[in-house]
């Protein structure tokens, strides 16, 4: 129901255009597939949504809101289905080496788990991430 509220998508401006959504990140895909249909409902002739980070496919333990990978679109989805999901005409992420490229590299050792898989400190899988952000742990 916010998706309408925070969006007012103006028909003159989309009608018959062809428009790039840029995005941060897709994690669910659920608000930007909401966002995509009030472009088409306003008039767009293709939509095209480019990504600034790479997909993310596995779950953050150490702070992001997204613990389980059956939440993550990219973790079960190819580009072609979330394409058709979406209802988009093309997608693209930022690559992995691309974002690295893009911020300092000096001794910052940035954690990519979410995008790769490679876990800095390997989790336990028996444990929650609610348990973890809480200090929780039970035996």
């Amino acid at each position: 129901m916010a998706i309408p509220v925070k969006f007012n998508p103006v028909k003159g401006v989309l009608k018959n255009k062809r428009i790039v959504i840029v995005e941060d990140s897709i994690v669910r895909g659920t608000t930007l597939r909401h966002l995509v249909r009030m472009v088409r409902k306003a008039g767009a002739k293709e939509i095209h949504i480019r990504v600034s980070s790479p997909p993310i496919k596995f779950p953050c333990y150490y702070g992001m809101d997204f613990p389980t990978r059956e939440e993550l679109i990219a973790s079960s989805m190819t580009i072609e289905e979330i394409c058709r999901f979406l209802d988009v005409d093309s997608l693209h992420y930022l690559s992995i080496e691309g974002l690295l490229k893009s911020v300092p590299q000096e001794n910052c050792g940035y954690c990519t788990a979410c995008f790769s898989g490679e876990y800095p400190i390997v989790p336990d899988k028996k444990v929650k991430k609610h348990q973890l952000e809480n200090g929780i742990v039970l035996e």
